[in-house]
């Protein structure tokens, strides 16, 4: 996702989640998301940028779009359902993806959005993240294994031939590519992969074994990772990784990172615990800069995002920027 939220857990954030997982699929057809007088304010799970606006995606199917990172306006979405993930390609094409197998696409930097695959898989499972690398070529991961690729835009869309993730069964929750080009993906158990393209997988032998729900490059092919509990982790170097378990303070769940400069990366839990963690230094708390009447005590930020010289959080109540950055 741009981490990703995504980014993102079972329901990012939410003990529903697993409630969700077991629910039938819909109907093959869906049913498009209601345009709601306090769309701004839901449930959102991730936000990405599509050049000089946001998108943000979130629970009931809706989308938002923001110019500035303040005024939001809910468009047209064609599903109702949970989405957990948008991602883009460029300025004009993105993806979204969520439950019941759910995949959207805009070509016109997310004024419009239509469906490229809905209930797939049968029995509601849901993407939990997408990536794509360049226009044509795309990836879909999400809950007991799931994972479908692309490499014509989405406009057809396969399971992955390698078995090696499918068959463990385990929710894959971020996918990255790093910036040497291997590909990095984490999830439930302690589940860390790498893929020199996207298609073939080994699993690494990991640091923990609780779910670890984002990741971050390091380097050119460095990792560090975030999960329940507060648990965090580095290395230098994922072909031969040497795990260094790093400090948060933080003993409840961090569900995404992003950079803030300078050596520093922000790790988001709840509103009141977003840590700053930088090599040699105990990990502080970062001072949060909100509009009035924003971002409740209470509030989940599921994922974070550095656009404009801002920190953007996606939160249980809309997006919201959360401080200023030099």
């Amino acid at each position: 996702m741009n981490n990703l939220m995504g980014k993102l857990m079972w329901v990012v954030g939410t003990v529903a989640a697993a409630v969700a997982v077991a629910a039938p699929a819909s109907a093959s057809k869906p049913t498009p998301a209601a345009l709601e007088p306090l769309a701004t304010e839901a449930h959102i799970n991730d936000v990405a940028a599509a050049g000089e606006r946001l998108i943000a995606v979130g629970e009931r199917g809706i989308i938002l779009r923001s110019e500035d990172g303040e005024q939001w306006t809910q468009v047209p979405s064609p599903v109702n359902v949970m989405l957990n993930a948008v991602t883009f390609a460029d300025d004009r094409h993105g993806w979204a993806v969520g439950h019941d197998a759910s995949i959207l696409h805009t070509a016109d930097g997310g004024e419009s959005w239509s469906v490229q695959a809905y209930g797939s898989n049968g029995d509601g499972n849901p993407f939990l993240d997408v990536l794509f690398t360049d226009a044509a070529s795309g990836y879909a991961v999400g809950g007991f294994g799931m994972f479908m690729v692309t490499q014509d835009g989405g406009r057809t869309w396969s399971d992955l031939a390698d078995p090696t993730l499918s068959e463990r069964g385990v929710h894959l929750y971020d996918l990255l590519q790093l910036p040497d080009g291997t590909f990095a993906l984490v999830g439930e158990l302690g589940l860390v992969a790498t893929s020199p393209d996207g298609l073939s997988w080994d699993i690494l032998d990991a640091p923990y074994e609780g779910s670890l729900y984002a990741a971050l490059p390091l380097g050119q092919r460095g990792l560090l990772m975030v999960g329940m509990r507060g648990n965090a982790f580095r290395t230098e170097d994922l072909s031969e990784p040497q795990w260094e378990a790093v400090p948060t303070g933080i003993e409840k769940p961090l569900f995404d990172l992003a950079r803030l400069g300078n050596g520093r990366v922000a790790a988001a839990g709840r509103s009141e615990q977003v840590v700053v963690l930088e090599t040699g230094k105990a990990p502080s708390r970062l001072e949060l800069a909100t509009r009035s009447g924003g971002v409740r005590m209470d509030d989940t930020f599921t994922v974070l995002l550095r656009w404009k010289g801002r920190l953007y959080a996606a939160t249980d109540s809309g997006v919201q920027p959360i401080a200023a950055l030099r």
